[in-house]
């Protein structure tokens, strides 16, 4: 007998879940297809009766990244009483984030990793999570902005953002780590967040 929809649904939904994290802590190379079956309990022959290939799983999982990175750092931060830029930099520049990249932002989890990645389904998605990060930036910068200043700003503060996350998880100096980020939150709050 088949599975209903909603079974199968059900079961895209948990391998999508699973993948999700598990490329954004150990990268698009660390992670098999059989490997992320195995962590759902399902077999990797079962795989291709929900996605078509791994890189059809990679651009459905940096979609969802996006998703996932916009409830963290942006939904959650409406009402915080500093102001949603405030918290969303604090949030993001931050060691919980650095220390824990599985429930983090797929942009300086897997960045490096797309930029050489040669599917360009791949790309395609990540730039669109890309552009949905600087939107959300864009959105929470001052209306009172020209809109072009506004871009330009959220493009400044997202690269400040992300390029601090990376680089404070790729150095081996925990110390040094941790200078990175302080010293990086402290001038992306002062310049974009200043109240």
């Amino acid at each position: 007998m088949p599975y209903s929809k909603e079974h199968k649904a059900r079961v895209r939904e948990k391998i999508l879940e699973c993948a999700t994290g598990a490329f954004r802590q150990h990268g698009l190379e660390g992670v098999t297809v059989p490997e992320v079956m195995k962590r759902t309990g399902l077999t990797h022959g079962g795989f291709y009766a929900h996605f078509e290939s791994k890189d059809a799983l990679v651009a459905e999982a940096c979609r969802r990244g996006l998703e996932e990175t916009l409830e963290a750092f942006f939904r959650s931060a409406e009402e915080a009483p500093e102001g949603t830029l405030h918290a969303v930099i604090r949030r993001y520049v931050s060691r919980v984030h650095r220390d824990h990249p599985e429930a983090g932002c797929v942009i300086p989890a897997l960045g490096g990793e797309v930029a050489h990645h040669p599917s360009p389904r791949v790309r395609q998605a990540f730039t669109e999570s890309v552009e949905g990060f600087l939107g959300a930036l864009e959105r929470a910068l001052p209306a009172e902005l020209p809109p072009e200043e506004r871009r330009q700003q959220a493009v400044a503060l997202a690269a400040g953002m992300v390029g601090a996350v990376l680089m404070a998880r790729a150095v081996a100096d925990r110390g040094l780590s941790d200078r990175i980020i302080q010293a990086a939150r402290e001038h992306l709050l002062k310049t974009f967040a200043a109240r």
